[in-house]
């Protein structure tokens, strides 16, 4: 209990209350465990079971120590724990300058403005207005898990976005992605635009031909970006999509010419 007493930094050398997650100057009580934490992501990293933060009703003010009903403010010394609080999702957090809303229709705060995101109804999700028209549209698309982290996308304070493919995933997880591959994690489509690589390997191609014997085979390939088969010249590494013209294909069969009777 007594470690449970101490308070926690988001920035320990600037001497910033909260956790990795969260600036907040309170921690809360999980009823589940009755273990002062945070944030429900410090217990869920900590106890091998999830804290149902809907349950929250006490809070400990990591100033004073005063253990009260959570609130905006504490009772004792009267300090403000947290910059916005969410009396339905049991919400404390003391990031300046951070935008945070509650969706009704979604049951839970999402970082931004309530004037930059609408509620689409077919989605079950909270979308930016700027792509009111242009997202992909799917029943309960934030449903789902990042492709790369794990992380239930539904429940994250990450920034998500919606890639060519319509596929969901962290944007720091995408960045991080693009480090290392061009291709969706779920699908294989080209993450971005690639003119320019798909460019340089039609020029090399231009000024390479393959050893004699292989000229004249020819591989049955299917296209990750049009997701069409179609069939070109074979090749060791790469092969140009009938349909639309992207190298970024996978052969599913090589053909040999006949030999000779």
């Amino acid at each position: 209990m007594g470690e449970q007493a101490e308070p926690t930094y988001h920035d320990k050398e600037q001497q910033i209350l909260g956790c990795p997650h969260y600036q907040v100057k309170a921690k809360v009580l999980a009823q589940c465990c009755s273990v002062w934490v945070p944030c429900r992501f410090c217990h869920n990293d900590m106890q091998d079971h999830s804290m149902d933060r809907f349950a929250v009703e006490q809070m400990k003010c990591m100033l004073c120590l005063e253990e009260q009903p959570l609130g905006q403010q504490c009772q004792k010394c009267k300090a403000t724990m947290a910059r916005y609080f969410c009396i339905k999702c049991r919400l404390l957090d003391d990031g300046p300058g951070k935008k945070v809303f509650h969706c009704d229709q979604c049951g839970i705060c999402r970082s931004g403005s309530s004037e930059e995101f609408f509620h689409c109804k077919g989605c079950d999700a909270c979308v930016a207005t700027e792509y009111r028209d242009s997202h992909g549209c799917r029943e309960h698309i934030l449903h789902v898990d990042c492709p790369i982290c794990g992380e239930d996308l539904s429940d994250s304070t990450q920034t998500i976005v919606q890639i060519a493919c319509e596929h969901l995933i962290h944007e720091s997880c995408l960045q991080q992605n693009l480090k290392y591959s061009y291709k969706c994690p779920l699908c294989s489509a080209s993450l971005c635009n690639m003119d320019a690589l798909f460019g340089a390997i039609e020029r090399y191609l231009q000024v390479s031909s393959m050893p004699q014997k292989y000229q004249n085979r020819t591989s049955r390939i299917f296209c990750n970006d049009c997701r069409q088969r179609s069939a070109a010249k074979f090749h060791f590494m790469y092969h140009k999509c009938g349909q639309c013209s992207s190298f970024n294909t996978v052969v599913v069969g090589v053909s040999s010419p006949a030999s000779p009777a």
